[in-house]
C-alpha cells in the first residue's frame, strides 16, 4: 500500500510538474503571440491606410488649388466692382456724346 501510495505521489508530482511546465510556457510565449497578432494587422492595416492618406494627400491638393483659384475670383470681382463702374459711366457718357452729335448732325 505504502508503495501504491509512493507511485500515486510521485504521478501527482509529474502531473504538477507538467502543468506547471506547460503553464510557464504559455506565459512565457504569451507577449510573442501578441506580437505576431500585432504584426499581423499592421501588415493587413498599414497597406490601406497609406492609400487612403494618398488620396486625401490629393484632395487636400486639389482643394488647395480650388481655394487659391477662388480667392483670385474674389480678388477679380472685387477690383472689377472697385474700377469697372467708373469706366463704364466714361464709356455711356462719351456714347452719350456721340448719339447726340450724330443727331444733331442729321437735323
Amino acid at each position: 500500500m505504502s508503495m501504491l501510495r509512493s507511485t500515486n505521489s510521485t504521478l501527482q508530482r509529474k502531473e504538477a510538474v507538467l502543468a506547471s511546465n506547460e503553464y510557464l510556457r504559455e506565459v512565457a510565449n504569451e507577449p510573442s503571440l501578441g506580437m505576431y497578432y500585432l504584426q499581423e494587422h499592421v501588415k493587413t492595416s498599414v497597406p490601406a491606410l497609406m492609400d487612403v492618406k494618398g488620396r486625401f494627400k490629393e484632395c487636400t491638393k486639389s482643394a488647395k488649388t480650388e481655394i487659391h483659384s477662388l480667392n483670385n475670383s474674389v480678388y477679380s470681382v472685387k477690383h472689377f466692382c472697385g474700377s469697372v463702374p467708373g469706366h463704364l459711366d466714361r464709356i455711356k457718357a462719351r456714347l452719350d456724346d456721340v448719339l447726340e452729335k450724330l443727331q444733331a448732325g442729321q437735323e
